[in-house]
C-alpha cells in the first residue's frame, strides 16, 4: 500500500517570522485524510510523530497555512519516519550549538528529511520535478 508525503506549514506569528513547517504521510490525497504527522520543538530539538490527525489541522504553534504534496511513497517511509525525524533534530541540535538557540530550522529539519528520503530512492529523485525542488518553493516566513 502506498501513501502520500507532505510538507504542511502553518501561519506565523508576524510577517518577519518564520512558518513553521511539518511533514506528514498519507494514504489518501484529500483535506480530510489522516495523516501521521513529524514535527519538531523549538529550543532543544525534539522529534515527535503523531498519528491520525487530519492533514489540514491547526499545529500549537499555529494555524494550518497550506501545503504542498512532495510525492508518492511506500510504506517503508511510514515505517522509517520517526527514526528518520529523530536523526534531523539532532542534527539541527548540532548546527544551533554552533549559530545559537534563536535561529529558528523547522526548515531546516525538513531539508534534512527530505534529501535523506531522495538520498534513500523513497522519494521521487532530485530533479526539476523532485521532491525538494518543489520544498524549495514552499513559503518560509509571514
Amino acid at each position: 500500500m502506498g501513501g502520500y508525503l507532505w510538507l504542511v506549514w502553518y501561519e506565523a506569528a508576524s510577517k518577519l517570522t518564520p512558518k513553521h513547517w511539518t511533514l506528514a504521510v498519507t494514504y489518501e490525497a484529500h483535506d480530510r485524510a489522516y495523516a501521521t504527522v513529524a514535527s519538531e520543538h523549538t529550543g532543544r530539538y525534539t522529534s515527535r510523530v503523531i498519528r491520525r490527525v487530519h492533514l489540514t489541522s491547526n499545529h500549537p504553534s499555529g494555524a494550518y497555512g497550506g501545503r504542498i504534496l512532495l510525492g508518492e511513497v511506500n510504506d517503508n517511509v511510514l515505517c522509517s519516519l520517526e527514526a528518520y525525524s529523530d536523526t534531523a533534530a539532532e542534527l539541527v541540535n548540532t548546527q544551533n550549538r554552533k549559530r545559537g538557540q534563536n535561529s529558528s530550522n523547522c526548515q531546516d529539519w525538513a531539508h534534512i528529511i527530505v534529501r535523506s528520503l531522495e538520498d534513500a530512492m523513497l522519494l521521487p529523485q532530485a530533479s526539476q520535478a523532485g521532491s525538494l525542488a518543489r520544498l524549495e518553493k514552499c513559503p518560509r516566513a509571514g
